[in-house]
């Protein structure tokens, strides 16, 4: 567990691992292609991720799935790997937003009980389960992107000008 007053007062000195990344120079950004549709730029997806399960991992162990901030955090995240396999075009992140979903609902069910069972938005939520479940398999089944899309995905975001 990460100690929260570490750097809040004058004299401390702030650890190297706890101290603010520096902002990077490429500039989250839509592109709009005049067609209605844009795409995203620069958007750290990786670095959220991991910035959303450090701070769930908080809340779990302060409070366990009673917090109600859990659910929230499970959601963002559930969201976040849900894109992220649509983007990289790699199945193994849809397992990862149905655990998140899965957790939610176990949230839902520490503060509620058994009547969390009926509830509309649990349901709700299993309904979202099983269809990122049927979006892995159409993943799945059309295989692993080909070379042309394998380097356009591995292309990083443009810089931004100075």
């Amino acid at each position: 567990m990460k100690d929260l007053l570490v750097g809040i007062f004058a004299d401390s000195t702030v650890p190297e691992q706890l101290r603010k990344p520096s902002l990077s120079s490429v500039q989250p950004s839509f592109v709009e292609y005049g067609d209605g549709l844009v795409l995203a730029k620069g958007f750290d997806m990786d670095r959220a991720l991991q910035d959303y399960e450090e701070t769930l991992q908080d809340m779990l162990e302060n409070g366990g799935f009673a917090n109600p901030a859990v659910g929230q955090i499970c959601a963002g995240l559930a969201s976040l790997y849900d894109a992220k396999a649509g983007i990289s075009k790699d199945a193994k992140f849809y397992d990862r937003a149905v655990e998140y979903i899965a957790m939610m609902q176990q949230a839902m069910q520490s503060g509620m009980g058994e009547a969390a069972m009926y509830d509309p938005t649990f349901l709700h939520l299993e309904g979202r389960k099983q269809k990122i479940l049927r979006k892995k398999q159409r993943r799945l089944a059309k295989g692993p992107p080909g070379p042309e899309l394998q380097q356009l995905l591995n292309q990083r975001p443009e810089r931004r000008k100075e």
